[in-house]
């Protein structure tokens, strides 16, 4: 374990639970060097690793050539096969892949990489390969995140972050349900505040709530670091939030799904549609219709359990 390679998968809370696998490195003596499409952006939250872009397709061989270890959390991202392709044709006992699926089922490429449980968070999943495949002595589930020293983690334990979008439609509970939660945590005394971008805004009635906007990445995260909670879709802002501390409750399509993709650093809730509403091929009600079965009612009552 020399100059070890990671190359995350593109999403933030993709690239967070990477930085365990390479925390997960040098603290067993190598020196490690994740690569993501953005969260260099976060580089001083983590002093003591290093975080680069994806370098361009025509510079990959030259990039991988200072590496002695690789790792590879598979996508079918046009750059990854790149990686990946590269990986297998030069360096392929040096080269690692995982992949990361929601899914107790064996019978996917690359599944004896990681030997992933479907049934387990993908960062205790990590914790697990780094113990008991890599076999190192000391082992941990944290990524390194080190907050920088302005910034106090949960200064305003009362403000509560919504993070009501994510990466599909499909996976969001619906807004109006989002306001109405905040409405009533409000009346109970919370600070509710939505994490949207400017274009997300467009039809939401924001009067009675927080929504800063952040000119990048780092003052959004001294944002959700300095708040008390974490309430969203599945989204990686949910496991920023998890990895700073936050407890965290996810509203989520699928109970099986969230066995997996939950965050997994500090205490946190998961509420999916019940098992119970028939999800049979070629109906699939519980997929379809999910949102219909989540209650305001409902998740604020898991969220009075965070306290």
């Amino acid at each position: 374990m020399e100059r070890c390679a990671v190359f995350s998968c593109m999403g933030l809370g993709d690239g967070l639970i990477a930085l365990v696998l390479a925390n997960n490195l040098q603290l067993n003596g190598g020196t490690a060097t994740t690569f993501h499409p953005f969260l260099d952006s976060l580089q001083e939250w983590f002093p003591y690793h290093a975080i680069r872009r994806f370098p361009p397709l025509e510079e990959i061989e030259s990039a991988l050539s200072h590496f002695d270890r690789f790792f590879i959390i598979y996508e079918k991202s046009p750059w990854m096969q790149a990686i990946l392709q590269l990986c297998h044709k030069k360096y392929r006992d040096q080269t690692t892949v995982l992949n990361p699926i929601a899914t107790p089922r064996r019978d996917y490429p690359y599944w004896e990489g990681g030997r992933f449980d479907g049934n387990r968070p993908f960062v205790e999943n990590i914790y697990t390969f780094c113990k008991d495949t890599l076999r190192f002595t000391v082992v941990t589930k944290s990524n390194g995140i080190t907050p920088p020293e302005h910034v106090r983690p949960r200064k305003f334990e009362k403000r509560v972050v919504f993070h009501p979008t994510s990466s599909r439609a499909g996976k969001n509970w619906p807004a109006e349900k989002f306001l109405q939660l905040a409405k009533k945590l409000k009346s109970l005394g919370y600070i509710p505040a939505m994490i949207l971008t400017e274009d997300e805004r467009k039809g939401w009635e924001l009067d009675e709530v927080e929504v800063p906007l952040f000119a990048n990445l780092s003052e959004m995260a001294s944002y959700v670091c300095e708040s008390g909670y974490m309430i969203g879709n599945d989204s990686g802002i949910g496991h920023l939030a998890s990895c700073l501390g936050l407890p965290t409750l996810t509203v989520c399509r699928s109970a099986q799904a969230s066995r997996f993709w939950r965050p997994a650093w500090a205490r946190g809730e998961v509420i999916t549609p019940s098992t119970w509403i028939p999800n049979i091929k070629g109906l699939r009600l519980r997929d379809q219709h999910w949102k219909k079965w989540i209650s305001v009612g409902k998740v604020l009552n898991v969220f009075k359990t965070l306290k």
